[in-house]
C-alpha cells in the first residue's frame, strides 16, 4: 500500500478530490494518507509557524524549526520527502511512474505564504517538485495533483491496464528559479546539534550587497538545488566546529 504523509497548515483541504470515484474506492486497499496540521508544532504558546523574510524581500516564511518539530512529531523516519515548489523539477509521467513504483512512504511538505525556509528543505533532504511554471496560494492543490497521478498508476487502482497504453508526456521543461529565502531564527540549532546560520549579508539591510549576493548564489541552482545553494546562503556547522 502506498502511504502519503502530508504536512500542511490546512489539513482540512484533504482528501479533497481524492475522495471521489476510483481514487476514493482504492483508499485503504492500494493507498492511504494522513494530513498533519503544522500549527500543532508551532513555536511558543501561540504556536507561531512563520516569520518575516530576511533581506529586502516581502512576505512571511514557514520557520525551519517548525518543519523539524513536525517531522519529528509525526515520526517520519524512512521514505521519500517531497516539497511542492514552483522552482522544483516539473512533475511528468516519468516521475509519476518512479514514485508509484517505489516501495516507500511519501512525505509531502506544503508551503504557504512565501514558502518555507530553505534550510529545512536542504537539511532534511527534500526533493523539490513542481506541477507547473506558475504560482499558487499554497501547495495543497499541487500535493493532490501529485497524489492522484501516482495513485492511478498503482497496480489494481485502474482495472484496465490498456488505459495507460497511449499515455505519453514531454519531460523537458525549464523554469526561472528565484533565490533561496530564510527567516528566523537566524541561527538554527537542530535537535541533532547541527547549526545552520543565515549569512550576515542577508541580515545586513544593505540592498545592493544582498542583490549581488543573491545573483551569485543563483549560479548552478538548476543542478542540485539543495547541495549547491546550502553552502552559499546558509553556513552549516556542527557542535564540534
Amino acid at each position: 500500500m502506498k502511504v502519503f504523509e502530508i504536512l500542511t497548515l490546512f489539513p482540512e483541504a484533504f482528501p479533497g478530490t481524492l475522495d471521489l470515484s476510483i481514487i476514493k474506492n482504492a483508499r485503504g486497499v492500494y493507498w492511504d494518507m494522513k494530513a498533519h496540521d503544522m500549527r500543532e508544532y508551532g513555536i511558543g504558546k501561540h504556536k507561531i509557524v512563520d516569520d518575516e523574510v530576511f533581506s529586502h524581500l516581502p512576505g512571511m516564511l514557514i520557520r525551519p524549526d517548525v518543519v523539524e518539530n513536525a517531522i519529528e512529531g509525526i515520526g517520519f523516519e524512512k521514505g521519500r520527502k517531497i516539497f511542492l515548489s514552483p522552482r522544483g523539477r516539473v512533475l511528468d509521467q516519468r516521475k509519476v511512474e518512479e514514485l508509484a513504483n517505489a516501495n516507500e512512504k511519501i512525505l509531502l511538505l506544503c508551503g504557504r505564504y512565501e514558502g518555507i525556509d530553505q534550510r529545512a528543505i536542504d537539511y532534511f533532504g527534500f526533493e523539490e517538485v513542481s506541477i507547473g511554471n506558475y504560482i499558487l496560494c499554497g501547495a495543497e492543490v499541487a500535493a493532490m495533483v501529485l497524489m492522484e497521478a501516482v495513485i492511478r498508476k498503482l497496480p489494481g487502482v485502474i482495472g484496465n491496464s490498456a488505459s495507460f497504453v497511449n499515455e505519453s508526456f514531454a519531460s523537458e521543461h525549464e523554469l526561472e528559479i528565484s533565490e533561496n529565502r530564510y527567516t528566523r531564527p537566524a541561527i538554527w540549532t537542530t535537535k541533532k546539534g547541527d547549526i545552520l546560520e543565515v549569512d550576515s549579508i542577508l541580515r545586513s539591510g544593505d540592498h545592493k550587497k544582498i542583490e549581488l549576493f543573491q545573483k551569485n548564489g543563483r549560479k548552478g541552482i538548476n543542478k542540485g538545488i539543495g547541495e549547491q545553494n546550502a553552502s552559499v546562503s546558509a553556513r552549516i556547522r556542527t557542535k564540534t566546529d
